[in-house]
């Protein structure tokens, strides 16, 4: 019984998703085509192709027809959307202490107003 089930839902979303549903107008395509070659005999699969696919949107008088081949229009309105929400709410049982950060640095200008040349590596020549 579940294999039965789970093969339902796996044909449903296969045919539900856009792009299997597109591949099922192929039929569609060749009977156009056929159309086509009826009016015009020496036109080639290629020619057919470009003529509906890379022109772009062409109003003529077939254009109802052209609009039911497979990927001239894309429609995502069957496309499954599954949204799981689930809302839990925490109380917070401890509160959190602010912290307060000490300041380190010296009260007077002590560090400032200090001779640099004594304390770095380099010093001044020295009078002996």
């Amino acid at each position: 019984m579940n294999a039965i089930i789970a093969r339902f839902l796996i044909i449903v979303c296969l045919f539900t998703f856009t792009p299997f549903k597109e591949v099922i107008k192929a039929p569609l395509l060749l009977i156009h085509y056929i159309e086509h070659l009826q009016e015009k005999s020496e036109m080639s699969l290629v020619d057919f192709f470009d003529m509906h696919y890379m022109k772009g949107i062409v109003l003529d008088e077939d254009f109802e027809k052209d609009m039911q081949l497979p990927f001239k229009v894309v429609d995502f309105a069957h496309l499954p959307i599954f949204v799981f929400s689930e809302s839990k709410f925490f109380p917070v049982s401890k509160q959190v202490q602010p912290c307060y950060l000490k300041s380190k640095l010296p009260n007077t200008y002590d560090f400032i107003l200090s001779d640099a040349n004594l304390r770095g590596i380099f010093h001044p020549p020295k009078i002996s």
